[in-house]
């Protein structure tokens, strides 16, 4: 299937609707309805890549990608409050030592601003590593080549991506945790599937009582777009996400380690002999008398 882009400013790169090319003359982002607002410092306008086509897998690489159609606020809102009355969605809410929630929904009284109920709701997409390859796949599709059955020079980089979220999901389940509320992970299926396996995460079911919930989802293909749709709903708390931290099964040898230090000893050494040796061999400077 290829490496290269899948979307460009919100449409599948083997669409030329007159809409499509509206989007993209004008840099638009049909899924926030205004300019696209990521940048990048190898191109001068908009880095447009809503997902990127890896192998068999469609992976969203902007999180604006998940505001399709509110899709993932309504499956929250049906799965949690069991109405989508009364609801209200906040972007970008920051609370000190914490950070920023991207989105907090708020259940309130009919015509009153008295809260009911609220969950925090994070979004997680994958990036990529070699970013100027998916650079120079835009600048190929922008410029008018057919760059569906080619392979770019970029991947995935999901060591990186829980490697920074992971604590982030911890910090933050530990702070709904104690106000009794619940926080949803919206995050897609090829990158959730990498948390499970890379924090051997074992019975993760549904359960309601847990306050950390992943709300799973995915891209597909139908009528000429690329729709979200969620595939499942599966939940943790803090103390089983922890544990799993802390015991993750990939330890790294210590003896490898080690060794890899006693290397660097051994070639700091070896400079160091070498350049004493040089130093004793060349002859130090004289004065000249005249005769």
């Amino acid at each position: 299937m290829g490496k290269h882009p899948a979307e460009v400013f919100g449409h599948p790169i083997q669409v030329r609707s007159r809409r499509a090319s509206k989007d993209r003359m004008r840099h638009w982002c049909p899924f926030l309805n205004r300019t696209c607002s990521k940048r990048s410092r190898l191109i001068d306008y908009p880095m447009g890549v809503c997902s990127v086509q890896f192998g068999d897998d469609v992976v969203a690489l902007c999180p604006d990608r998940f505001l399709e159609s509110s899709t993932v606020f309504q499956e929250i809102a049906d799965h949690h409050f069991l109405t989508r009355d009364n609801l209200l969605v906040f972007p970008e809410v920051g609370i000190r030592r914490v950070g920023t929630f991207d989105y907090v929904m708020v259940k309130h009284k009919p015509l009153s601003d008295a809260i009911e109920d609220f969950i925090v709701i994070e979004f997680q997409t994958a990036q990529t590593t070699g970013t100027g390859g998916l650079v120079q796949a835009l600048r190929d599709f922008v410029d008018g080549e057919q760059v569906r059955e080619k392979n770019y020079r970029f991947g995935l980089n999901m060591a990186d991506i829980w490697k920074r979220s992971f604590t982030q999901i911890l910090n933050k389940g530990i702070v709904t945790e104690n106000w009794g509320n619940r926080i949803f992970w919206v995050v897609q299926e090829v990158v959730y599937r990498d948390l499970v396996s890379r924090y051997s995460l074992v019975n993760m079911g549904h359960d309601p009582q847990d306050n950390i919930v992943f709300v799973v989802c995915d891209l597909r293909l139908a009528q000429s777009k690329y729709r979200l749709s969620l595939t499942r709903i599966e939940s943790s708390n803090v103390d089983d996400l922890f544990d799993a931290f802390r015991n993750r099964s990939v330890i790294p040898s210590k003896d490898a380690f080690v060794d890899r230090l006693r290397q660097r000893i051994k070639a700091k050494m070896s400079l160091k002999l070498s350049f004493d040796k040089r130093s004793e061999e060349s002859p130090g400077r004289t004065k000249s008398h005249r005769m």
